[in-house]
């Protein structure tokens, strides 16, 4: 039998070297096998830890709640809390930090998002979720709360979703929302919304 022909080394782009060549000036060219599911499963286990408070090396307090976690994982998708534990802050050193601007309950979900990926937004979260999300700098976060505002954008809310799009930042949501509010005069959105029985934004989402 015939012994099948040895596959060609992974070469050097215009130069056909094998990888262990000293010249390191050129381009490698040698398929990388990348493991879609490697980055899922580990955090996986690093949320598993920090359900049973294991390798945990901080305390997250708001309110009276208080969540384990861990400062590499904060740190690697929160920028709000990459400056806070990689700074001069006293918080880079402290066990437990306390975050005054974010409900308990809120930061609870915002954390397990940062080990899961996972949040549900609704007409009762998203008002406080949004801000929250802005000051843990979580911006896939914000952007999911702003697409589910512009989904509810309704003559009732148009100008409450407006101006709370403004305070927020959120450029794209006040933009939808004024084209949404320009459709109607003055006179309409007023009439529509005393006929609502309720002017506020935060309650007739």
């Amino acid at each position: 039998m015939e012994t099948p022909p040895r596959p060609p080394a992974c070469t050097n782009q215009g130069h056909q070297k094998p990888l262990d060549s000293k010249d390191d000036n050129t381009e490698k060219h040698c398929p990388v096998t990348v493991n879609p599911w490697h980055m899922k499963k580990a955090f996986k286990v690093m949320n598993e830890l920090r359900s049973q408070n294991l390798l945990c090396d901080v305390t997250i307090v708001a309110e009276d709640m208080e969540i384990s976690a861990h400062r590499v994982v904060l740190a690697a998708c929160s920028p709000y809390f990459h400056a806070m534990f990689t700074g001069e802050m006293s918080e880079s050193r402290a066990k437990r930090v306390r975050i005054k601007e974010v409900d308990g309950w809120t930061l609870r979900m915002l954390i397990d998002y940062v080990y899961t990926a996972e949040i549900q937004v609704t007409e009762e979260n998203v008002q406080v979720l949004l801000p929250a999300a802005g000051l843990l700098q979580l911006q896939d976060v914000k952007k999911t709360c702003c697409e589910f505002l512009e989904s509810q954008l309704h003559p009732v809310n148009c100008l409450g979703i407006r101006a709370f799009a403004d305070m927020h930042a959120c450029t794209d949501l006040l933009n939808k929302a004024n084209t949404y509010a320009g459709k109607w005069n003055k006179s309409q959105l007023n009439l529509i919304q005393e006929e609502s029985g309720n002017l506020d934004f935060y309650m007739i989402l």
